[in-house]
């Protein structure tokens, strides 16, 4: 599907072309105005160079996280009546003053630093030639790539901006603003916060919750680990697998999320949340689709990021960085699970987790081995099945109002070629989950058809509510 998007202005770079995007697919989708000016957004404090050691996470791959937020045009929101360049004119405006707070947002990445040399982020912005009412009703992951200015995983994400983001105009009043950070040097989280921000600027107000970039602070691995854990590790071997894969999106309703949950209730987990249901499921189902395509049942991992916000003593809730550890458990037995019992393994996971948090800021020994535990499941990923769930639920990325109302839908960015994923986002009511999963073809032709999973989401409805 020609998603009718052209580009109008590019800011904040001198020459090149946005990552994802080819010659050819310039010639086709994509036409730069001849008299697009540049700007610069972030300045920050007049002579200050700031340079950061990325302690954590300095060895991650070159990928952007991202997030899309999609505004319709009605009666009751204020982009009725506003021209584009007037909302353009708004939203950088409000960027050039919220980005002196996120300071290093505006920066390069330079090897395993950040540094702050007022260089700013990228801001684009394009046009569609279509309602944004016809693009939520029968949008399809593939159909969101046009809307992002970078690939998830790209080379550029080494030189690249920290920050750049794309505002798509679409016809009749209809925008989506989409916002990309290193994955390098942030998280979710730092991604919410940003956009929180940013949207308070807009609407003229003060940024409630000023961030904290002093997140090395908290984990001093002395040098000697560094090089103890890159001869232990295999980086390589540590890369999320990129191949040819499917993604697909699956809504859980808020009905059929309490049916959910209380199908997976149990005497330990007696009221499990949300996320444990569904990603109970998740594994369930996938586990079953895997073992199905194998003669020899494989141990099945399941790798869940989660926020050390919260679970680290002193560690502040605004810190921005890449404040994520990994979850792991394990399935050994051929038998697979019921719902319950996997709801209670990871209740019991969770609870571990924050015991060991506390247990690795007391020894930087005991960190290093954890980080090597991680490593280790990693290296075996060709002799067990490894899934990952990730959530951004509770974000708060729903109640991004720029002046014009809150979004209609909020999502990652849709296709992936990192196989055995699914991201979990808040449905706009708050109480159910959409659930963006990304199989290889063959897992994913049957785990789409599983009746387990049919019970209780719908695949793909219309992100119109």
């Amino acid at each position: 599907m020609d998603s009718g998007l052209s580009w109008a202005d590019q800011w904040d770079y001198n020459s090149d072309p946005p990552p994802n995007s080819t010659n050819e697919d310039d010639k086709k989708k994509k036409k730069k105005k001849e008299d697009g000016s540049k700007s610069s957004f972030g300045k920050t404090i007049l002579g200050l160079k700031w340079v950061k050691e990325l302690r954590k996470k300095s060895d991650n791959s070159p990928m952007y996280t991202g997030a899309l937020l999609f505004y319709a045009a009605n009666d009751s929101q204020k982009l009725v009546g506003s021209s584009s360049e007037e909302t353009s004119k708004k939203l950088k405006k409000s960027l050039s003053e919220t980005l002196p707070i996120f300071y290093p947002l505006a920066g390069r990445i330079m090897g395993s630093f950040v540094e702050c040399n007022d260089e700013g982020a990228m801001f684009i912005e394009a046009r569609v030639d279509q309602l944004l009412s016809e693009f939520l009703k029968c949008s399809v992951p593939e159909s969101l790539e046009p809307l992002i200015p970078v690939e998830a995983k790209s080379r550029e994400a080494i030189t690249w901006p920290v920050l750049l983001i794309q505002a798509n105009f679409f016809s009749c009043g209809g925008l989506v603003i989409t916002i990309c950070i290193s994955h390098k040097i942030t998280d979710a989280t730092s991604l919410a916060m940003f956009i929180s921000g940013w949207s308070e600027s807009a609407r003229g107000l003060g940024i409630t919750s000023i961030p904290s970039f002093t997140a090395s602070d908290f984990f001093p691995i002395p040098p000697d680990h560094h090089e103890l854990l890159s001869k232990s590790t295999d980086h390589k071997a540590n890369e999320v697998e990129e191949m040819e894969c499917v993604t697909k999106r699956f809504v859980f309703d808020a009905s059929k999320m309490k049916t959910l949950r209380a199908k997976a209730s149990s005497n330990l987990v007696k009221n499990p949340t949300r996320v444990e249901a569904v990603t109970a499921l998740f594994w369930r189902c996938a586990t079953k689709a895997s073992r199905s395509t194998s003669p020899t049942p494989k141990t099945s991992v399941l790798l869940i990021p989660v926020s050390l916000r919260g679970k680290v003593d002193s560690l502040p809730e605004n810190t921005v960085g890449n404040m994520l550890s990994i979850m792991i458990l394990k399935n050994e037995k051929a038998k697979i699970e019921g719902i319950q019992d996997v709801v209670d393994e990871l209740r019991r996971a969770k609870e571990m987790f924050s015991l060991n948090c506390k247990e690795m800021m007391k020894s930087s020994s005991t960190s290093l081995e954890y980080l090597q535990e991680i490593g280790k499941s990693y290296g075996r990923r060709n002799e067990v099945d490894m899934w990952m769930s990730n959530s951004w639920c509770k974000l708060g990325m729903y109640e991004a109002d720029f002046g014009w109302g809150k979004p209609v839908w909020v999502t990652g960015r849709g296709t992936s070629n990192f196989k055995n994923l699914m991201l979990l986002i808040d449905a706009k009511d708050g109480d159910g989950i959409e659930a963006w999963v990304t199989l290889t073809e063959e897992h994913m032709s049957r785990f789409e058809c599983d009746e387990e999973l049919l019970e209780s989401a719908s695949l793909n409805p219309s992100a119109l509510v």
